[in-house]
């Protein structure tokens, strides 16, 4: 399970000298910050994979609690991050990497079904949510299966090893239902580790987390870009302030398409969008 393998994150996040050590707003600097420390982000605690409302007063995220995984979520009162409010997980059914949809209805999670990673959801209801409901196959398999994200159109892309090893996948949606999911080209898939993919809402461009040569650490975030052709540009890393000799993953979008959220050393840290696209022009290409 993925879940365990964050708990091999060992190294720590380092910020520029004089930058502020945490902030808690829901506003985003512009160098990454871990997000509400003491609350959403907490020191004795391992916290990976969020995402967040499009008004940014709700942020949901993952909690690791050994061998299994919770999902809570925190409300923004106007001064502090209030909460937890537990959502979904169990011993008995884990859930991890949420990812709310763009109506705001839907919360799509990975849990575990007979010893494999699923991809499966719930449905709002009133104030609450309402029973998991799991994603059937073409998109679920025989392999692990996790993180999810979409498109507008509804095209689903995540995670799989479905082939062996750790590959980025996408399910187009043809209106009733998912068409076979594809492999993204050689390149973004490596002989190596690809998983948490974000893709922009309008198909402009995708995030990921990668365990290849040239890579910094444990899993550095690349960026790759949809081209006039049809085709994926070759994936650039984000810079240094993104990609250290930690484990950086589970990068997020804001549903407003302001801040980005990403995971590095057991803690979620947040930046301003702009930023994290300027980041990649100091990356390296592959």
């Amino acid at each position: 399970m993925r879940g365990l393998l964050c708990l091999l994150i060992l190294s720590c996040f380092t910020v520029t000298q004089g930058q502020a050590a945490a902030r808690t707003g829901n506003d985003s600097p512009e160098v990454p910050e871990i997000l509400g420390e003491g609350t959403v982000s907490m020191p004795d605690r391992h916290e990976f994979c969020s995402t967040m409302s499009r008004d940014r007063q709700t942020i949901y995220i993952g909690i690791e609690h050994g061998q299994w995984q919770s999902v809570v979520s925190y409300e923004w009162t106007g001064s502090e991050w209030k909460g937890p409010r537990e959502i979904i997980g169990t011993p008995e059914l884990t859930a991890h990497d949420p990812y709310l949809s763009f109506d705001e209805e839907r919360l799509y999670f990975t849990t575990a079904v007979n010893g494999n990673a699923e991809l499966a959801f719930l449905e709002r209801d009133g104030d609450g949510w309402g029973e998991p409901v799991m994603l059937k196959a073409p998109v679920n398999s025989e392999g692990n299966e996790y993180y999810t994200s979409f498109t507008r159109r509804g095209d689903l892309v995540f995670a799989s090893d479905r082939a062996g090893s750790f590959d980025l996948y996408i399910a187009r949606w043809d209106g009733d239902a998912f068409r076979a999911a594809e492999p993204f080209p050689d390149g973004i898939n490596t002989p190596g580790y690809e998983a948490d993919p974000f893709i922009d809402p309008d198909g402009r461009y995708l995030i990921f987390s990668s365990v290849r040569k040239g890579g910094r650490g444990r899993g550095d975030l690349y960026i790759s870009h949809a081209t006039p052709e049809g085709e994926w540009s070759a994936p650039e890393a984000l810079g240094n302030a993104f990609n250290t000799s930690d484990h950086q993953l589970c990068p997020m979008m804001s549903a407003d398409g302001a801040s980005f959220l990403f995971t590095s050393r057991g803690d979620i840290y947040h930046v301003e969008a702009s930023t994290m696209l300027k980041g990649a022009s100091s990356g390296k290409r592959e």
